[in-house]
């Protein structure tokens, strides 16, 4: 996938973030949150819910990894399942885009 392609989908250091995630490596997340967040049932977020994960959004756009990590481990547990949900949805979306381009 072209980078201006994958900038479209994740402006900033998050397109940076899921070229590295499509190599399988994930930074933001350690594996056990990975785990329990699609453990979890996926229910509909709410309102505080969506400011928190929009807030991490942008700052994976934004920030250095080391103060997204932190902001990352400071969302409310249901925040955090819906935040890693959405990041690898959005990783999918890239992959799809990358296997569409070959």
């Amino acid at each position: 996938m072209s980078a201006e392609k994958l900038e479209t989908i994740a402006p900033g250091r998050l397109s940076v973030r899921l070229r590295e995630a499509l190599s399988g490596h994930h930074p933001l997340f350690e594996p056990g949150e990975i785990r329990a967040a699609f453990e979890a049932p996926d229910l509909p977020m709410g309102r505080l819910q969506a400011d928190e994960v929009g807030e991490a959004l942008l700052a994976m756009a934004r920030e250095p990894l080391r103060a997204v990590r932190t902001l990352i481990e400071s969302l409310e547990p249901a925040s955090r399942d819906a935040l890693v949900r959405l990041y690898f949805r959005l990783l999918d979306r890239a992959a799809e885009e990358k296997r569409a381009v070959h």
